[in-house]
């Protein structure tokens, strides 16, 4: 019997330490535990927000790209751009095998290598090879990039949400997923310029994309920042939520007599607990959102008959600053703030303390 309430013990603390920690909902909790000991009622345990709608599936996004190929005579052409190294690369054995962030690397390097020899040859010939041949490929970059957000692990794995908030100390995790989506969406604008303008005015230089994409990749290599990012709207728009639900019993509350002293305690705990603790945290989350918003709605607008798919994500966390997520935790930010606006000037209190 001794061992048996021994493994359960143990069992038990195993759990324990194997859940993970929510930064959020136990700054949360302490705010409201303090509000309920002045108030000397019980404190309300929060509960989890609802699910976030999931990525869809990569086999379900994924776009077939068309094949656009040459013959020898005219692939031989590209000698005179130097570019015949690189398709040669392209279409070698480890070519081939490249992931769909290198296969967009080496779409987009082919076109900056035939603006640039467009710009440069006075061989009327190959210029109008060249001409026929660009846009034909440029009207690809799109498809390559919108597999290179759905396809690559990193990039999946960013845009998953998490089950966790992000904790309150800071992290360098932000700025390399900043600096990773700021690539991305640079790279997807070069791509629709290149496929929606005359390609005889395109003269971008020729640069080597690889290294750079890489190191964007690496940023988000096991960097779970953006799925808690999207995680913590969700949940401290819940906390808020249920917050406001066991704040509304101050609306009856008495600030008068021996009252006004509990009133000056409430207000003490609001002030502590939530002014100088949560909200600084709301503020960094609100500010990096901020940043990351239009950088999230850019690179994954998707294609015409992806839209519906993508819809109930995107709803959540890729609409800019209309993202649900987002506007529901903005608005439940506002209403808590005019909770407790609302007690002090009936209770004729300072915000902070005298």
């Amino acid at each position: 019997m001794a061992e048996w309430k021994i493994i359960v013990v143990l069992t038990c603390l195993w759990l324990m330490a194997c859940s993970p920690a929510d930064d959020a909902k136990d700054h949360f909790q302490t705010y409201l535990t303090r509000v309920a000991h002045v108030l000397a009622v019980p404190a309300p345990p929060l509960q989890a927000p609802y699910t976030l709608a999931p990525l869809p599936a990569q086999r379900d996004l994924t776009l077939t790209t068309p094949r656009i190929s040459t013959g020898l005579l005219d692939a031989l052409k590209l000698g005179q751009c130097d570019l015949l190294g690189l398709v040669a690369e392209h279409n070698a054995p480890v070519g081939k095998s490249r992931s769909a962030a290198g296969q967009f690397a080496y779409h987009l390097q082919f076109q900056q290598g035939v603006a640039q020899c467009l710009s440069q040859t006075t061989d009327a010939e190959l210029s109008a090879w060249l001409i026929e041949l660009g846009p034909l490929k440029a009207s690809l970059l799109p498809i390559y990039f919108w597999n290179l957000m759905v396809e690559e692990p990193e990039v999946r794995a960013a845009l998953t949400p998490a089950v966790r908030s992000l904790p309150f100390q800071s992290s360098g995790d932000y700025q390399a997923t900043l600096q990773a989506f700021s690539l991305l969406a640079r790279l997807q604008a070069q791509a629709r310029q290149y496929s929606a303008m005359p390609f005889t005015l395109t003269t971008d230089s020729f640069v080597d994309l690889n290294e750079e994409l890489n190191q964007a990749l690496r940023g988000l290599y096991k960097n779970p920042y953006l799925g808690q990012l999207f995680y913590s709207l969700a949940a401290n728009a819940a906390y808020l939520e249920q917050s406001i639900a066991f704040l509304d019993q101050l609306h009856d509350f008495n600030c008068q007599g021996a009252n006004a002293i509990k009133a000056e305690r409430l207000r003490n705990a609001m002030q502590h607990y939530y002014i100088k603790d949560i909200q600084p945290y709301f503020t960094e989350l609100d500010r990096q959102f901020v940043q990351l918003a239009p950088l999230l709605q850019a690179t994954l607008a998707p294609p015409a008959d992806k839209a519906d798919l993508m819809a109930p994500y995107n709803a959540q966390v890729a609409l800019g600053l209309e993202s649900g997520r987002y506007v529901r935790y903005r608005a439940l930010t506002l209403q808590h703030a005019k909770v407790w606006q609302n007690f002090l000037k009936r209770c004729e209190l300072s915000p902070k303390r005298g």
